[in-house]
């Protein structure tokens, strides 16, 4: 909400400067957002008086106008068609910078003289685009007869436009006069109401009629006859521009001047447009329809409340008129309109019709229905004095039941209690006077009581909470003591599974992964193609199918069960992605469903699930391209088993009826299995529609993994020396695992073996049937020596030696 800072001095004056003005109203809780003067780049430019005006000999549509600016007195050539002597102009001089009125947007020139069509021109009269007033370039700006001739322009037409974001809950401050109210009480200057009309006298019972008044608080018709629909004079054009409304007409204009002034939106109707010259309060017949202001048609539902005449719809309650009563030049009488409509009725129509105004918004925040008549009475003034002879001939207020002032009682003490400070009791009733509440105290001491009247208006005021918080804000917010809690703070304890998963994502992602997210329900069809067993679910945690829990409204009705493994969805996920890439490698960290018994919550251990299928990138683990399968798999389980900190895991070879025989294992730590790895069986790959022969997935019990985590940081030392790498081809029995080789190779070596990593796999007829030959690269670092090659010589026999008692196996030259 823009105000301009002349408007808001008609109802308070203040010595504040704009800036220190907003900073308190800020402060107080009303956000000043931005402040923006106008004017001030208006230098060079001055008011002048258009002396002479003769055509300009070489050209027919322009003319040559001699202004008097005081010390400046000059000819300028202008193709305004609407100048004429005696007029008070803006003149600017050669070096004023203005806005080019023939480019797009804001495009600022420094004006030059110049010859035009022979003569030289000194100076230009503006328009108000070129001075940033608004859009208007069809003219020059004419200004009121009484500018002071040669005073610069900023002086007089200068102002500061404060702009304010005021929150739905502060509806009593949307308004120039409510945040002249809080400037008065905050700077303690007395607050000035502006001229009304009486509008007692004329009244007529027919004039409105309510037939919905619980929809309509309130309604206030106001006939004015005589009226002369035109232009609006400069003052008000210039305050509706600084504030954001474009100007239409002095009878428009004057309903929208009074909605900015008072937060009272308004509307005006051609009342000889009206059947019979009446209005009716209903709701919408179902079906109706109306043209509003905007030239669209619209249907109108049951639940909407429209403004009738006495045969059709002609505005819609609230939000906007009807093309059928509309104000136009022709109009002499006018109907005006000023009611309170239903905050809930107006926001669920202007939603529904997609149709939101200035007048929603305000009605949407809840208005005080004892604004209606002060604003009709106010615009009544008003149209008055712009419309010369007009007359106010009936006025019809209903309002059934009117809203009256609410009562508040709190302990005196109350105040010091919530705010931790104590104010004199003169303080405190001046401070709510000034807001224009009616505070009485009673009893003396500690048992001093504080009754406040709040007025109708302050409609976020319903709590005794409410009237500190008023006296604390108006004091100012600064004025409270600065005191340190006492006590200890409670110590903050992250939760170990998010860390975990946090972890695991990290390490997952640097990998290579994608994480998935999926529904939390799947169908029996999705589970039987993983199933372990004849009537089982699930993978890593197993359970009865028929016991899984069902839900009675799922989201998607085949997939009604919960789920006890992420895999059929992850597997789902994996063949799209394949349809166009050429290979996916996916995780999924979330819960697991599994059943408990009848009418018990299952139980929902974390679980980690994740999937390698397609082909391998260029860069791999074994720098060769090719299918992903088990060892892909396999590697990126043993890089987030590292990232965690896990210690001595292990693989032991294992069987599941959902995988290839052979390229499945279980991930174990002592006794406990943590997780299902290995290779889809070829015929379930087909089943789940993956397009690809191998496909890896695995699928981890992160609450069994928390247990096992290493809780202390690994240290990490930079070496002294470079470390060495020797290649060990290790022949063993095709039963033998990796990992009892690769441990058999680490006790060899001790403590000067810092990295084990197998490179390839090699079977042939010339290592014998049953055999086959792993290859390993091994890091050797010495913390305080470079290592000799006596020394390495020695640690390989015994690497030979541990690995022929340990595994039968067997180095190859």
């Amino acid at each position: 909400m823009k105000i301009p800072r002349s408007w808001l001095r008609d109802f308070v004056e203040s010595a504040l400067a704009p800036e220190d003005l907003a900073h308190r109203l800020t402060m107080a809780g009303l956000e000043a957002e931005k402040i923006e003067h106008v004017g001030s780049d208006w230098a060079k430019i001055y008011v002048g008086s258009v002396q002479r005006v003769e055509r300009h000999p070489n050209a027919d549509r322009l003319v040559l106008a001699e202004i008097d600016a005081g010390e400046h007195r000059l000819t300028v050539v202008t193709g305004a068609p609407n100048i004429a002597p005696g007029q008070k102009v803006a003149l600017a001089l050669a070096g004023a910078r203005l806005i080019d009125g023939h480019a797009e947007g804001r495009q600022y020139t420094t004006l030059k003289p110049g010859v035009i069509r022979g003569v030289r021109s000194e100076g230009m009269v503006c328009s108000e685009k070129e001075l940033g007033l608004s859009e208007e370039h069809a003219g020059i700006l004419v200004l009121e007869p009484e500018a002071p001739v040669g005073q610069p322009l900023s002086a007089w037409l200068g102002d500061t436009v404060i702009e304010f974001e005021i929150t739905p809950n502060l509806v009593h401050a949307f308004s120039v006069l409510g945040i002249a109210r809080e400037a008065a009480a905050l700077t303690g200057a007395p607050l000035n109401a502006p001229p009304t009309a009486d509008l007692s006298p004329a009244g007529n019972e027919v004039l409105v009629r309510v037939d919905a008044p619980d929809l309509c608080r309130r309604y206030a018709g106001v006939v004015i006859e005589g009226v002369n629909v035109g232009p609006s004079p400069a003052w008000l054009t210039r305050r509706l521009t600084a504030a954001g409304l474009r100007p239409v007409n002095n009878i428009v204009d004057i309903t929208n001047y009074v909605m900015l002034e008072w937060g009272q939106p308004l509307h005006a109707f051609d009342h000889t447009r009206l059947r019979e010259g009446r209005i009716v309060v209903r709701r919408a017949a179902p079906g109706e329809t109306i043209e509003t202001l905007d030239h669209q048609g619209r249907e109108l539902s049951s639940d909407m409340l429209v403004i009738a005449d006495a045969e059709r719809a002609v505005a819609i309650a609230g939000v906007m008129g009807g093309v059928d009563s509309e104000v136009d030049d022709a109009t002499t009488t006018i109907l005006l309109e000023s009611a309170n409509f239903d905050m809930k009725s107006v926001r669920r129509t202007a939603r529904t019709l997609k149709l939101r105004t200035d007048a929603s918004a305000r009605f949407e925040r809840g208005l005080d229905p004892n604004l209606v008549v002060d604003a009709a009475a106010r615009a009544t003034r008003l149209i008055l004095d712009l419309c010369p002879g007009s007359r106010v001939t009936e006025v019809r207020d209903v309002y059934p039941v009117p809203v009256l002032p609410s009562d508040l009682t709190l302990p005196f003490t109350e105040i010091e209690r919530l705010l931790g400070v104590r104010y004199e009791a003169a303080t405190v009733l001046d401070v709510l006077t000034r807001l224009g509440f009616a505070p009485a105290l009673h009893g003396e001491g500690d048992r001093a009581t504080l009754r406040v009247t709040v007025p109708t208006y302050r409609q976020d005021v319903t709590l005794p909470a409410d009237v500190v918080e008023e006296v604390a804000r108006v004091v100012g917010y600064e004025a409270l003591p600065e005191t340190l809690p006492a006590g200890r703070a409670v110590p903050i304890r992250r939760d170990p599974m998010h860390r975990l998963q946090a972890a695991a994502r990290g390490v997952l992602t640097a990998a290579g992964f994608d994480e998935t997210i999926t529904y939390v329900t799947v169908s029996e069809a999705m589970l039987g193609a993983l199933a372990p067993a004849e009537g089982a679910a699930g993978f890593v945690h197993q359970a009865p199918l028929a016991d899984l829990l069902r839900l009675r409204n799922p989201l998607q009705s085949d997939r009604a069960l919960l789920r006890p493994t992420l895999l059929p969805a992850l597997a789902e996920i994996a063949a799209s992605n394949l349809k166009h890439e050429p290979g996916v490698r996916l995780f999924e960290l979330a819960r697991v469903y599994l059943p408990r018994g009848r009418d018990t919550l299952p139980r929902e251990p974390s679980v980690a699930a994740l999937v390698t299928a397609g082909r391998r990138e260029p860069v791999s683990r074994f720098g060769t391209e090719g299918e992903m399968d088990f060892f892909d798999l396999k590697g990126a389980l043993e890089a987030l088993l590292s990232g965690l900190g896990v210690r001595d895991p292990r693989f032991e070879q294992t069987q599941h009826a959902a995988l290839h025989p052979g390229r499945a294992a279980a991930l174990c730590v002592g006794d406990q299995r943590l997780a299902l790895l290995g290779e889809l069986r070829p015929d379930i790959a087909d089943r789940l529609d993956l397009g690809v022969r191998r496909v890896a997935v695995a699928e981890i019990d992160l609450d069994a993994l928390l247990n096992h985590l290493n809780r202390t940081p690994a240290e990490v030392r930079v070496p002294r020396f470079l470390p060495v790498q020797q290649d060990f081809a290790v022949v063993v029995a095709e039963e033998t695992p990796a990992a009892d080789v690769e441990r058999a190779l680490q006790a060899g070596a001790g403590a000067l073996a810092t990295g084990i990593s197998l490179f390839d796999i090699y079977r042939g007829p010339q290592l014998g049937e049953g055999r086959k030959s792993l290859a390993y690269r091994v890091t050797f670092t010495a913390p305080d020596r470079a290592l000799t090659d006596t020394e390495l010589d020695k640690v390989r026999g015994r690497i030979a030696k541990v690995l022929a008692q340990r595994v039968d196996g067997a180095l190859r030259a």
